[in-house]
């Protein structure tokens, strides 16, 4: 029994008999009949009783009938999802975001949401390394991370480039005379630092200036996550130098960002794909709003 077995049972049915349901059909009436036959033939039952003057559908033929009708129904759901999946229309996008750029990708989710509002989002966090293999085992279909050298393998978008600034307590605001701090006045404070990240040279950069100056950071901590740093400048155990970004947090009410002028370190936000690969039509969606 295959589908079009089915859909004609039921349009038999549904049609009170063959003759007419030939007609609906488009087709003669012996090719129905053959069909009814070899239905009932193949599993051992009457499916319809046909007398010279009446027609009478059996249980075993309203149970059939019941049938016909989820079984086609069901595929012609799938049918219509795998034309929208194809038009781009639903699916799934899996994006992966670096913390640092976690407010960069809301404002693109936002906007992809009013313009497919069918198509799941599905986002996973890590560090920039960590998203890298998932992109490469295709774990995610796009990431969002700082720019880093060794990314040529990839399609790439780049967002508007960051330079780094200084973050203190608030509380420490009365430390520091002018908007614009220095090295030598870093180098008296509790340092946090933010961790080495591979494919990107700032952490070194940012030591090595130091020592060019013949000051030493008094590094009291390192990590790489940069919503972690926030936090703990947010609790005065210490200053840092981070990414200017558009950082959502509700630490933020006790930070302030001071400029960082004897230093110029910037770096790329970047939506990553990879270069030869496919991806769904709901991941081209995403990518298509993102260039």
């Amino acid at each position: 029994m295959d589908i079009r077995q089915l859909y004609y049972f039921r349009e038999i049915v549904r049609q009170g008999g063959i003759s007419k349901a030939a007609e609906v059909l488009h087709i003669a009436q012996p090719p129905l009949s053959q069909l009814l036959k070899k239905l009932e033939e193949d599993f051992g039952t009457t499916l319809i009783h046909r007398y010279r003057q009446k027609w009478e559908l059996t249980e075993t033929g309203e149970l059939l009938f019941r049938y016909a009708e989820q079984t086609l129904k069901e595929m012609q759901d799938v049918r219509q999802r795998i034309q929208e999946i194809e038009q781009g229309i639903t699916g799934v996008v899996s994006i992966g975001v670096a913390s640092v750029c976690t407010n960069i990708l809301i404002d693109y989710v936002s906007l992809f949401r009013k313009q497919y509002p069918q198509i799941k989002i599905n986002i996973t966090t890590g560090n920039s390394d960590e998203l890298l293999k998932k992109l490469n085992r295709k774990e995610i279909d796009i990431a969002l991370l700082l720019r880093s050298d060794n990314i040529g393998q990839y399609r790439m978008e780049i967002i508007n480039k960051q330079p780094f600034v200084v973050m203190i307590p608030k509380s420490w605001l009365a430390s520091f005379s002018s908007p614009n701090v220095t090295l030598e006045q870093i180098a008296k404070f509790p340092f946090i630092l933010l961790g080495p990240m591979e494919g990107h040279s700032f952490h070194e950069i940012l030591l090595e200036t130091f020592h060019e100056r013949n000051l030493k950071p008094n590094v009291v901590m390192e990590c790489k996550d940069v919503t972690m740093v926030i936090e703990l400048v947010s609790r005065e155990l210490g200053l840092s130098i981070i990414p200017r970004m558009d950082y959502s947090s509700p630490f933020l009410k006790n930070i302030m960002f001071l400029e960082l002028e004897e230093i110029k370190i910037d770096v790329e936000p970047a939506f990553l794909r990879l270069k030869d690969e496919p991806i769904s039509k709901a991941a081209i969606q995403f990518w298509g709003i993102v260039e």
